[in-house]
């Protein structure tokens, strides 16, 4: 017996180093591609090469579909691999889809439509890889989707830097950083699944149909929570100008680190926060979701103490842009990050309970007030206004979700006395 609990620890131990190394690798790679291309090609072309990959960001949900949460929680195997990655490739189809749509609405002429829908479709590897990692999970193997998932992104971030650096041309740049890891994904997961779970796609309607379905509030939950990280670059593409979105761009690194460190260490125990859940042991669950909340003070009061002692000159050191005058609006993205780190929790926390739908109106209400104070705010106030905008927004959805998550959890206390 203290063999197999040995056993066990071990493997959580691998399963949180790799989930650790992958998802900062992910971040890492944001942003050694965004300090590349505003040492190489200058702020204004960081704020066209941000602003497209946030386009293929925001549709990232639509091709992962947001089943995470639904699939390494689906203890009970009700979908196959085989549905789950049918259900991926149609999916992200879909995404590649919008992402040409969305090129077509906003680029300016035909090379920045071509531009927009390359660059952002380097986060297409990003859904479809994803069915793997979750799978791995679901299988006790996250240390092995974690693995490829951490070489997959440094290969394209360092394929896509080495072009930009050696040719300085974002556009054949993004074709071989494509074309590389496309290569990098198969390579990676195909063999590594093998004797684990069957990779065959299930083309089967009804099942694809029932998961859609199953899936569809998260997926638009998920679409909306993509918007507010991503609304503030369209406001200032509305409102300001590619130097302003060049400086967002760099102000905004802070917060996704505290993103970052409160999910290296909440991820890796969703499936535990399902067993919990599924076997109706309250306090556990809710202790594993203050665990998740204490990592995100943790990490903003980490990340915080280094941005206001040194944030500022350490952005600039990095990107070579002096970004001193707008240490205050550095300091509310931080807050803003924290808010939505802490959202991230407590969304997790609500789609265990399967509470999908409470999630999609939470995050609708948050998307609606911060478009509101955008208007109000972005015009006369410039990047500052829409620094307070995010943080204010993220707050609310703090707010809601806590309130959801807290009520259903005294429902279901209640049903269970009775």
């Amino acid at each position: 017996m203290p063999r197999v609990g040995k056993s066990k620890t071990s493997q959580v131990g691998r399963d949180y180093f790799w989930n650790t190394a992958a998802s900062f690798m992910m971040s890492l790679a944001t942003v050694i591609l965004t300090v590349v291309v505003t040492r190489s090609a200058g702020l204004a072309a960081a704020g066209v090469f941000g602003l497209a990959y946030q386009a293929g960001q925001q549709f990232q949900p639509l091709g992962a579909y947001e089943v995470r949460p639904y699939q390494v929680t689906d203890l009970q195997h009700r979908f196959t691999f085989g549905s789950y990655l049918a259900t991926r490739i149609v999916t992200v189809a879909l995404m590649v889809l919008g992402i040409i749509g969305y090129a077509v609405l906003f680029g300016d002429g035909p090379s920045d439509m071509l531009l927009i829908v390359l660059i952002a479709s380097l986060r297409v590897f990003d859904a479809f890889e994803d069915v793997y990692v979750c799978e791995f999970q679901r299988a006790g193997r996250l240390d092995i989707g974690g693995q490829s998932w951490f070489w997959r992104s440094l290969t394209t971030a360092a394929v896509f830097s080495g072009m930009l650096i050696v040719t300085g041309d974002l556009l054949s740049s993004a074709v071989v950083a494509l074309v590389v890891s496309l290569v990098a994904t198969v390579l990676l997961y195909v063999p590594r699944a093998r004797g684990l779970f069957p990779q065959r796609p299930v083309w089967e309607a009804r099942l694809i149909k029932e998961l859609l379905v199953v899936c569809l509030p998260l997926c638009l939950a998920s679409f909306i929570s993509m918007y507010l990280a991503s609304a503030p670059r369209f406001a200032i593409k509305h409102y300001l100008d590619s130097t302003q979105q060049g400086y967002f761009t760099i102000l905004f690194m802070p917060a996704m680190a505290i993103n970052l460190l409160s999910i290296m260490v909440f991820r890796p125990l969703l499936t535990s926060m399902a067993s919990l859940w599924v076997g109706a042991d309250l306090p556990g669950f809710n202790r594993l979701i203050r665990r998740g909340l204490m990592a995100t003070v943790g990490a903003f009061v980490a990340v915080g103490t280094v941005t206001f002692l040194a944030g500022a000159p350490l952005l600039g050191l990095v990107y070579g842009k002096d970004v001193s005058m707008l240490r205050t609006e550095l300091m509310v993205l931080v807050l803003g990050g924290a808010m939505n780190a802490a959202s991230v929790v407590l969304y997790y926390a609500l789609t265990t309970m399967r509470l999908q739908k409470l999630a999609f109106v939470g995050y609708a209400v948050t998307a609606a007030a911060m478009t509101l104070l955008f208007v109000f705010l972005v015009p006369s106030h410039g990047l500052l206004g829409v620094s307070i905008a995010y943080a204010c927004a993220m707050a609310l959805l703090v707010l809601i979700f806590g309130l959801f998550q807290q009520r259903a959890t005294a429902a279901h206390s209640d049903e269970g006395l009775s």
